[in-house]
């Protein structure tokens, strides 16, 4: 019995010092912002009434740069968010671009690109977004670099609900540290940046039949050996109210996207998160008997508060949402791997 607990703290001690150096590294971005004299067009989707769309509209628009437009995209005059956009004063064009297998997002910026020949640089964002006054500078400036094919970032999930608005808060932070490394880092189409000079013919013919416009763009960036550039400074803040339901259908949906671009993504996830979760399942059992084991809890306690510290709230029980969400991204994994089709935004998708 001795030697199996001997071996049991020993692959605990293993996997807990692993955690712990994950939760260690973080890189630090400072990136220049200095929009060169690029002239940008941001393109924003619209459909439907996001959280505080009218907030992020005004935010969109208020920005401390020289030359950029705004066009809104809408399937119709009909859609609700069309009026707060007019009233905006943000000019809109209806999104007519003829592909058969692509998402409603896909298809809206399809339509902009027609005539985005004017512009240097391609602006995307997503109007669930809500920024400060230096994103779009601080976006676009890294463009200047030949080498870098395309710049992003990534949010911060502010909370305006109850428990499970918190744990996307948390959720979220995974995708953070994601972009610090250049082995995981990933495009996050709710905002992202590339020039318009590589908009040509095979750009627009393999990006106009995608469901995913991130990845589509990822993919022919990384083919052209180009870079994905890291933009922290621009992370902008997504507000939401999330329910259980609503939460589980978007994580939901956000990894089964993940799965469908890249299975790396499923097996790594179910290695990492497979191991955090029995780590947590053993300290906490063997813990009751043996305290010495609870040790091993020590690599969450310090993500908590190292999460908190970065979180836009504080609230007791982060150290809960901190031993649970491991067996939130295995369920996520789980389903999102036998997910052969999405909803998104009222319309079905079929994976492939």
């Amino acid at each position: 019995m001795e030697l199996l607990l001997l071996i049991i703290g020993i692959f605990n001690a293993i996997i807990a010092s692993g955690l712990l150096l994950t939760f260690l590294w973080r890189k630090s971005f400072d990136t220049p912002c200095d929009d060169g004299g690029m002239r940008a067009l941001v393109i924003v989707p619209l459909r439907g009434l996001d959280y505080g769309l009218r907030e992020n509209l005004i935010s969109i628009k208020s920005q401390d740069y020289g030359n950029y437009k705004i066009l809104g995209v809408i399937d119709s005059t009909d859609d609700p968010a069309y009026s707060i956009a007019k009233e905006l004063g943000i000019s809109c064009i209806t999104s007519e671009f003829n592909c058969e297998r692509c998402s409603g997002k896909v298809r809206a910026i399809s339509s902009a690109l027609a005539s985005a020949s004017d512009y240097d640089v391609i602006v995307v964002a997503d109007s669930d977004i809500r920024v400060g006054s230096k994103w779009l500078q601080c976006l676009v400036s890294p463009l200047s670099d030949r080498k870098v094919g395309v710049t992003t970032t990534f949010p911060l999930f502010y909370p305006e609900g109850g428990f499970w608005s918190r744990v996307k808060t948390f959720w979220g932070m995974v995708g953070q540290s994601m972009m610090e490394s250049n082995l995981t880092r990933f495009v996050w189409g709710g905002s992202m940046a590339f020039r318009s000079d590589i908009v040509d013919k095979n750009f627009l013919r393999e990006f106009s039949e995608s469901i995913s416009d991130d990845v589509s763009v990822m993919n022919i960036v990384k083919s052209r050996g180009m870079e994905i550039f890291y933009v922290k400074g621009s992370a902008p803040e997504v507000h939401s109210e999330d329910d259980f339901s609503s939460f589980i259908e978007w994580s939901g949906r956000q990894t089964a996207l993940s799965i469908n671009a890249s299975r790396k993504i499923f097996f790594f996830g179910v290695i990492y998160f497979g191991l955090s979760a029995y780590l947590i399942v053993c300290s906490l059992t063997l813990g009751v008997i043996y305290p010495l084991f609870l040790v091993f809890l020590f690599p969450y306690a310090f993500n908590s508060v190292k999460s908190e510290m970065r979180s836009p709230v504080r609230t007791w029980y982060f150290p809960v949402i901190t031993l649970i969400l491991p067996f939130i991204y295995l369920y996520n994994l789980i389903a999102g791997i036998r997910m052969k089709e999405i909803v998104w935004r009222g319309r079905t998708y079929r994976l492939r």
